[in-house]
C-alpha cells in the first residue's frame, strides 16, 4: 500500500465507476480492479460492492476512504512544509520582548530577518521579568530582547541597542516648551511608571535612581506596555518616564530628553544556538 494506491483507490471511492475512475488515474480499467483487489487484501475487508452495472462503497470501504483522505492531506502538508525549509531554511521565529522594546530599532532587526527569510512566520510575544527565563527554556520564544538587568544569569545574551530615558508629557503640559527636563522639573507631577507585579525590577530601580535626586515619584497609575504608557499621557493621566527614541510621534505627546541622561541598553538572550537563533544572531 502506498499513497499512489491510496489516490487510486480515493478517485475510485468517489467516481463510482471503473472505466472513469482509471482514465482520471492514467491507467488501463483491468489495473484499476486489481488495485482495488490487492487493496482489499491488504485490508482485510471489502471495501467496495461491485456488480456488472454500478459500484458502491461499504461501511468498512467509507472509513477507509475518510482515513486515506486524511493521509493524503498530512502528506501534502508535509511535502509544503519541507520545501518551505528547502527554500527557507528556518520555519518560524518567535521573539519575546519586554516593555520597551517596541522602538524603531527592533523592527529595522525584524525586517531585515524577513528581507533575508521572506517565508519564515514571525510572532511577537510580550514577557515581563519574571517570565522571561522560563519562556526561553520552554521553546516558548526562541530569543527575547529584554532590558540588560532583568535578564536572568545563565543566559546567552548580546547588547542590541541603547536607549535613553524621556520625558512623556500630553500635548499643551507646561513643561511641553522645555528643551529638557530633570527630576526637579518632576516633582508635583503624577507620573506614569511600569506595572510593580510584573516588572519589579524596573520599578525598583527607577525609584531608587529618581530618589538619588531627591525625587520621589507620585504614581499616577501602573501600565504593562508602552502602547497603554502613550495612550495615558496623551489622555492627560499623568506623565511618562520612559526609554524612548528620538522622534517617536505619538498622537498628544510631546517626548523631551531628560537630564541628567539615563541610557538602558537592551540586550538580546537566548538558551541554545539552533538554527533559527543563529539566522537572527548573522543579522546582527
Amino acid at each position: 500500500m502506498n499513497l499512489k494506491t491510496l489516490q487510486s483507490f480515493i478517485t475510485l471511492a468517489e467516481e463510482l465507476h471503473f472505466g472513469r475512475a482509471a482514465q482520471q488515474c492514467g491507467i488501463s480499467q483491468p489495473a484499476m480492479s486489481r488495485m482495488l483487489s490487492d487493496l482489499e487484501a491488504d485490508v482485510g475487508v471489502k471495501l467496495l460492492n461491485r456488480t456488472s452495472r454500478d459500484a458502491s462503497l461499504t461501511s468498512a470501504g467509507q472509513t477507509f476512504l475518510d482515513a486515506a483522505r486524511q493521509a493524503i492531506a498530512h502528506m501534502d502538508m508535509g511535502v509544503r512544509a519541507a520545501r518551505a525549509s528547502v527554500v527557507d531554511g528556518i520555519d518560524a521565529l518567535k521573539v519575546g520582548m519586554m516593555l520597551g522594546v517596541a522602538q524603531p530599532y527592533i523592527g529595522r532587526l525584524i525586517r531585515r530577518f524577513k528581507d533575508a527569510h521572506p517565508e519564515t512566520r514571525i510572532s511577537l510575544y510580550y514577557l515581563d521579568e519574571r517570565s522571561i527565563g522560563s519562556a526561553l527554556s520552554t521553546g516558548e520564544v526562541d530569543v527575547a530582547i529584554a532590558w540588560e538587568v532583568s535578564i536572568p544569569a545563565g543566559l546567552h545574551r548580546k547588547n542590541l541597542a541603547s536607549v535613553p530615558l524621556s520625558v512623556l508629557v500630553p500635548t499643551g503640559h507646561r513643561l511641553e516648551q522645555q528643551e529638557t527636563v530633570s527630576f526637579g522639573d518632576l516633582n508635583g507631577e503624577s507620573i506614569i511608571i511600569p506595572a510593580r507585579d510584573r516588572q519589579p525590577i524596573i520599578y525598583n530601580i527607577y525609584c531608587q535612581y529618581a530618589g538619588e535626586f531627591g525625587y520621589k515619584p507620585t504614581i499616577a497609575i501602573e501600565v504593562a506596555t508602552h502602547s497603554d504608557l502613550y495612550a495615558m499621557v496623551a489622555s492627560n493621566v499623568g506623565i511618562g518616564n520612559a526609554p524612548v527614541v528620538e522622534g517617536l510621534i505619538y498622537p498628544g505627546v510631546s517626548v523631551l530628553p531628560q537630564v541628567p541622561v539615563l541610557s538602558l541598553n537592551y540586550d538580546l538572550a537566548w538558551v541554545n544556538n539552533t538554527h533559527t537563533v543563529d539566522g537572527f544572531l548573522a543579522l546582527l
